[in-house]
C-alpha cells in the first residue's frame, strides 16, 4: 500500500524549514558569542598559536565587516524560511481551510503559519543559541569561527558595500564608529561591574575602586590637593629651633621649605635626610637645611590628577607644589593624596581620624572649611553651584567679605540649605554648620516674606 504523498511532502518541508531554523540559531549564537567572548583569553590563545583564536580577533577588529556578514546570513535565512512557508505549508492549509468552507482561507493561513513561524524562529532561532552562547562563549566561538571567516570572503563584494554605506551614515550624522566602539566598552565595563556587584563576583570594595579608577582621569589635581593653610612649611631665614618642634610633630616625611613668603619655595626637606645629618651634627640645631633641599617638583592646579601622577611616577617624586594660573602656591600635592582617591584614605598611626562631614542630627551637619563642595553636593544630595572649590569659599562668596573672629557666629543661606560659620583660622573659615532646609520649611518662608 502506496503512503500518502502528500503527508511525505509536508514532512520534507517541516524539515527544510527546521534546517533554515537551524542555520539561523548558528549565526545568532555566533554573534553573541563573538561579541561577549574574553578578549583576553582569545588573544592568549591567539599569541599561542591557536588559528581560530587568530580568526576571531581578525573578526572582532573589524566588528562592522563580521556583524555584515552575521546579518547577511540572519536575513537570507529569515527570507527563505518565509518564502518556503508561504509557498508551501500555507498553500496546504489553505486548501484544508477551504473544504471546511472558511472563507479567505488563503488570507488566514498566511497569516496562521506568520505567526507560528515567528514562534519558532524567536524561540529557536534567536533566544535559545543566544543563552547557549552566552554561557559557552568561547567555545561556541572557536566552533563557529571557521563558516563565518569563510562566508565573509565569499560575501565580501556585497559586505564591503554594506560597510561604506554603515560608516557612511555614521560619519553623516557625527558619529565615529571607532569612537562609539571606545564608549561601548567603557559602558560595558561598567554594566558587568554592576552586574557582578549584583552576583558576587564583586565585592563592594572592590567595585568602589574600580569605579574610582574610571573617575580618576576627570578630577583636577586642586579637587585632591592640600590646601595651602592646611600645608606644614617653614621659612629658611628663621632660626631651626623655631619651628623643629612643628615640623617633628607633624610626622610628616617632607617638608617645603620657602623664603620670606610661602609663594617662594626653595625646596623640599627630606625629614629622614635632615635626621640624619642631625646624627651626625649631634644636634638638631646645628644642622644647615640649605644643604639637604631637594629641588620642588611644580604643578598646576588645573592639571588632571591622572596626568601629574605620570609625572610624579617617572620622576620618582614623592611630593609636588601646586600653583595657580598666576604662580602662587595654591597647595601641594603628595603621591598617597593620589592613591587615596583610588584606595581610599590611607591613614598611619599618627593620623587624628577626622571626619570631613559629620552629621549632628536629621538634616544638620558640622563640616571642615576645606571640605570640598563635590564632596559635600555627592554626600548630602546637594546642588551647590560656585566659582569656588571649598566651602570655605563659598561662605565668603555668600557673605561677600570676609568675617572676623570676633564676630562669630555668623549665618548665611542659599536656596538649599542654612549655615553658621562657627570657627576661623587665620583669615580661612574652618567649621561649619550646615543645615538643609525641607521642602516645608522652604514653603513656610516663603509665606513668610
Amino acid at each position: 500500500m502506496d503512503g500518502d504523498p502528500q503527508a511525505g511532502n509536508i514532512i520534507f518541508q517541516l524539515a527544510v524549514l527546521v534546517v533554515l531554523t537551524l542555520i539561523n540559531a548558528f549565526f545568532s549564537g555566533s554573534e553573541m558569542a563573538v561579541v561577549s567572548v574574553n578578549k583576553i583569553k582569545i588573544h592568549n590563545l591567539a599569541e599561542n598559536g591557536n588559528k581560530k583564536a587568530k580568526m576571531i580577533e581578525s573578526l572582532t577588529d573589524d566588528s562592522t565587516k563580521f556583524l555584515s556578514t552575521i546579518q547577511v546570513a540572519i536575513t537570507l535565512a529569515g527570507f527563505a524560511s518565509s518564502a518556503f512557508a508561504a509557498n508551501s505549508i500555507s498553500q496546504v492549509l489553505a486548501s484544508k481551510l477551504t473544504e471546511l468552507g472558511v472563507p479567505y482561507s488563503l488570507s488566514i493561513s498566511n497569516v496562521v503559519i506568520t505567526i507560528i513561524l515567528a514562534y519558532f524562529n524567536l524561540v529557536f532561532g534567536e533566544l535559545v543559541p543566544k543563552r547557549i552562547a552566552l554561557q559557552f562563549s568561547e567555545a561556541f566561538s572557536l566552533f563557529c569561527v571557521s563558516p563565518i571567516w569563510t562566508l565573509s570572503r565569499i560575501l565580501s563584494p556585497f559586505i564591503k558595500l554594506l560597510s561604506v554605506s554603515t560608516n557612511g551614515f555614521l560619519k553623516l550624522i557625527g558619529l565615529h564608529h571607532d569612537r562609539l566602539e571606545q564608549d561601548v566598552s567603557e559602558e560595558e565595563i561598567k554594566s558587568m561591574l554592576e552586574t557582578g556587584t549584583e552576583t558576587g563576583v564583586f565585592n563592594d570594595i572592590e567595585k568602589e575602586m574600580i569605579t574610582s579608577i574610571f573617575s580618576f582621569d576627570d578630577k583636577k589635581v586642586r579637587e585632591v590637593m592640600v590646601n595651602r593653610q592646611d600645608m606644614v612649611a617653614v621659612d629658611i631665614n628663621e632660626p631651626v629651633n623655631d619651628y623643629i618642634d612643628e615640623i617633628l610633630e607633624s610626622h610628616h616625611n617632607r617638608i617645603p621649605v620657602y623664603e620670606d613668603n610661602i609663594d617662594n619655595i626653595v625646596g623640599i626637606l627630606c625629614m629622614k635626610d635632615y635626621v640624619i645629618a642631625a646624627k651626625g651634627a649631634g644636634s638638631f640645631y646645628k644642622v644647615d637645611i640649605r644643604k639637604l633641599l631637594k629641588k620642588p617638583f611644580i604643578a598646576s592646579e588645573m592639571q588632571k590628577t591622572d596626568a601629574v601622577f605620570k609625572e610624579m611616577q617617572e620622576s620618582g617624586e614623592k611630593l609636588a607644589i601646586i600653583v595657580d594660573e598666576y604662580g602662587g602656591v595654591s597647595g601641594m600635592l603628595t603621591m598617597e593624596d593620589l592613591v587615596e582617591e583610588i584606595v581610599g584614605d590611607i591613614r598611619d598611626e599618627y593620623e587624628e581620624e577626622e571626619t570631613d562631614i559629620k552629621k549632628l542630627s536629621d538634616d544638620v551637619y558640622e563640616i571642615l572649611g576645606g571640605t570640598t563642595l563635590s564632596d559635600i553636593n555627592e554626600e548630602l544630595h546637594m546642588h551647590i553651584e560656585s566659582e569656588c572649590d571649598t566651602l570655605s569659599g563659598y561662605m565668603i562668596e555668600l557673605l561677600d567679605y570676609f568675617p572676623k573672629n570676633e564676630n562669630l557666629p555668623i549665618k548665611v543661606s542659599d536656596k538649599e540649605a542654612s549655615y553658621e560659620i562657627l570657627e576661623m583660622d587665620d583669615r580661612v573659615i574652618s567649621r561649619v554648620k550646615l543645615e538643609k532646609k525641607t521642602s516645608e520649611s522652604d514653603g513656610e518662608k516663603g509665606e513668610e516674606s
